[in-house]
């Protein structure tokens, strides 16, 4: 097996300047030097699979080397739909050397550079300074790629876009035109917009909501300074070659006007190097809004953040578990940036980072190809909630903007099918909901619509989402807290008051009152596990927490404070029971029927924070834990939480332990660790990563009410550093030695008197310091 190694050293590249100066994520007195998690490959591998993630928010590749044989960019777009709303790749691009710098025999290095965001191959054989050097970088700031040569000596490069059938049949139309090689999609005049519409009976929406898909077209067009393409390629003769791929997607009445497009944001002026170096600065900028790091301080200094290969197949082998868990965290949060400024959301399984998988379905043999994925074009929200969580705290607030939009968007679509289907006002969120606003239930019973179940008649036939309306819940509740962290008024009085106003108006028409006037919620579920609740705590929970965190804002208008107020005092109690004098949360005041893995009992502690650290309820959440029936559910990967609730319960090992095991284990079949694993998900699973990096957030820090909880659940083995985004605009800073708290600064400083030390393995800063 050839040996993989995840390094914490830049490699250091012949004297150079320009694109090739090497820089260092500690620039300007920058506290944080991200090169320390750095990934590094020192063999070429044998397929997409051994790929790494590139990427400017919109545009991404994945970026590999074949064994003697050629560099590889399959690229992507947030924006690719094809006319079902799938995201399709948007071409391959092979580039050819010879004599061939990654044959046998030449040592080689593949860096994941993640202080320049961009990825940095080099081959030597035998003289070090004779290096063939290549840069793949997307401009933060165009969307255009960049393959930056450079050799000690002449060479021949061929470079060629490649395609396939795609999965409708159909193949890119290519062209060359003068110094440019162009290739495209164009969905025509296909779109199951309007049959969705139709489904839903709410066809006239189409005049306020334009169809998504119809004549959009996406693509690439391709130029290498200094030579002209013949024969669907380019080929030349030298020491060096710069590669420039522009991409766009647009909605054209012809694809004329797309080739032209395109083509122009090639034949645009611009200092290359200038160009690089705002680059440059946009990930500096990135880095130092936020980070955390850890390392085992049980282990000998030589021994601590140090590499090794793989102990086996899918499984890593360094010693320091801190180390794995913060390369993990920072690592995951570039593959987010990488993709998360585009017009849409980034779809949990894979985003725009998924490859071709020989062999997925072990059962059969068969391939999942470039445009296809496990779980299709739908959006998840038990998953795609878990990509945006942890942006909070990163204060990634510009990356939450697609996620939010897309859901805001259809707001309206939402309202008019509840209305159509229920006959009452308010909007409803299903688990799954498409790009045009329709549902995916893959029910063959409720074909895609939830039943309408008058009182006293039996359920029908159990469907996994036939009564699960707690994403609408979930989704105001986080657009509230981006303004609580933002302090965004506009976004404030644009987007969270009247999302929330539907979903809560909604829950308040839909449901009757028990015999004592409280809201009583059946016939309903627990998410997808329990098919069968009376007041499950997901949804009790949520409307607390969210009524009750509108309810403390000023801006509210009358009647909608009015509406709240009255709501509020209807809402059931969270159920509760107790063993051995000890109280444990319920998933419901009744459930049956169990059909998945989730313990709903704890929404009430995350997503919904109304116990744990800080609420004095840590012993219920603690005991809930104990008592919950699904444990470790997938062996600790994707979108379980587990390792999120125990930070809540300030049981500081178990976390720790959790999410070593999280990001540790990977899959056999990929390379790179932060990918994840298949099943149940996708690769690269990102609602994997998203939960870890919740937990270990909420083991730095937590928030209730004004005091904020600092280290509630950070182990005393491990050393680290953060900065972290809190409510109010606040940033904390600081370290972690020894169980000694050093250098810490809160901004606003008046905010440093908020801070709380509940962990008493730690040591308080010195007093009245705000380094």
């Amino acid at each position: 097996m050839k040996k993989t190694f995840i390094t914490v050293i830049i490699l250091l590249l012949a004297a150079g300047g320009g694109l090739w100066a090497q820089k260092s994520g500690n620039d300007n007195n920058s506290s944080f030097d991200v090169s320390r998690y750095n990934v590094e490959w020192d063999s070429p591998g044998k397929d997409a699979t051994a790929s790494m993630p590139v990427g400017n928010g919109d545009l991404g590749a994945n970026v590999y080397v074949v064994g003697n044989g050629d560099l590889f960019l399959l690229l992507g777009k947030t924006d690719a739909f094809d006319w079902n709303g799938n995201v399709w790749k948007t071409g391959r691009v092979r580039i050819r050397l010879n004599p061939n710098p990654f044959r046998s025999g030449v040592t080689f290095r593949q860096t994941l550079n993640l202080a320049e965001g961009c990825i940095d191959i080099t081959a030597f054989y035998r003289v070090a300074e004779q290096q063939v050097r290549i840069k793949v970088w997307v401009d933060a700031n165009r969307p255009v790629y960049h393959v930056d040569i450079q050799s000690p000596n002449d060479m021949d490069v061929r470079i060629v876009p490649e395609f396939w059938e795609r999965a409708d049949g159909s193949f890119d139309r290519f062209e060359t035109i003068d110094r440019h090689l162009v290739w495209y999609h164009s969905n025509g005049e296909r779109s199951c917009y309007q049959n969705d519409l139709k489904y839903y009976e709410i066809e006239d929406m189409l005049t306020r909501h334009p169809d998504p898909f119809k004549r959009r077209t996406f693509g690439c067009a391709m130029q290498v300074e200094g030579l002209t393409p013949d024969s669907g390629s380019f080929a030349g003769f030298g020491k060096s070659f710069s590669v420039e791929i522009a991409s766009l997607t647009k909605q054209v009445e012809n694809t004329g006007e797309w080739v032209k497009e395109t083509r122009r944001i090639l034949a645009e002026e611009y200092d290359r190097e200038q160009a690089h170096q705002k680059h440059c600065e946009w990930w500096k900028s990135f880095w130092n809004t936020s980070w955390i790091t850890a390392s085992d301080n049980t282990l000998p200094l030589n021994e601590r953040e140090k590499t090794a290969p793989p102990a086996e197949p899918g499984k890593r082998g360094e010693k320091d578990g801190g180390y794995i868990v913060a390369q993990s965290y920072n690592v995951s949060r570039f593959i987010m940036a990488c993709q998360g400024r585009g017009e849409y959301q980034t779809q949990f399984n894979g985003g725009i980072f998924t490859v071709p998988f020989p062999n997925y379905r072990a059962n059969d043999g068969s391939l999942i190809g470039e445009d296809e994925r496990d779980w299709g074009n739908r959006f998840t929200f038990q998953n795609q909630r878990l990509l945006y969580w942890p942006m909070l705290a990163a204060g990634d607030f510009e990356m939450m903007r697609p996620f939010f939009n897309y859901y805001f968007s259809i707001l309206d679509l939402r309202k008019k099918i509840t209305k159509q289907w229920f006959g009452h006002e308010g909007a409803y969120y299903r688990e799954n909901i498409q790009l045009t606003g329709a549902e995916i239930d893959d029910s063959p019973r409720s074909k895609n619509k939830p039943p309408k179940t008058k009182k006293g008649e039996p359920l029908p036939p159990g469907w996994y989402h036939n009564y699960h309306f707690n994403s609408g819940l979930e989704l105001a509740v986080m657009a509230l807290e981006l303004y609580r962290y933002s302090q965004d008024e506009a976004f404030f009085r644009d987007t969270v008051v009247p999302l929330s106003r539907e979903v809560i108006r909604f829950f308040d028409l839909h449901y009757e009152r028990d015999g004592q006037g409280k809201l009583l919620l059946y016939p309903s579920q627990v998410l997808e596990t329990w098919w069968d609740a009376t007041n499950p705590t997901t949804d009790v929970a949520g409307l607390h927490y969210l009524i009750d965190g509108l309810l403390q804002e000023k801006n509210i208008p009358p009647s909608d404070r009015k509406d709240w107020e009255k709501l509020k005092k209807q809402l059931p109690d969270i159920p509760l029971a107790s063993e051995d004098g000890k109280q444990y949360i319920l998933p419901a005041a009744k459930f049956a029927h169990k059909a998945n893995a989730e313990n709903g009992e704890l929404y009430a502690v995350f997503p919904y924070s109304l116990f744990g650290v800080g609420h004095g309820t840590e012993d219920i959440v603690a005991k809930t834990m104990e008592k919950r029936l699904f444990k470790n559910v997938f062996n600790y990967r994707c979108w379980t939480q587990d390792q999120i609730m125990y930070a809540y319960a300030g049981m500081s090992e178990e976390a720790k332990e959790g999410l070593i095991h999280r990001w540790t284990t990977y899959s056999k079949r990929f390379r790179l660790p932060m990918f994840g694993a298949e099943n149940p998900d996708y690769v690269p699973d990102l609602d994997h990563n998203g939960s870890g990096s919740i937990a270990l957030q909420r083991m730095v820090v937590q928030e209730v009410g004004d005091k904020i909880y600092l280290l509630p659940a950070w182990p005393r083995e491990w050393d680290g550093s953060f900065k972290l985004h809190l409510r109010n605009n606040t940033v904390i800073q600081g370290a972690v030695k020894n169980g000694k708290v050093e250098n810490l600064n809160v901004s606003p400083k008046n905010r440093r008197k908020d801070i709380v030390l509940p962990h008493a393995n730690f040591q308080p800063p010195a007093v009245g310091t705000n380094d």
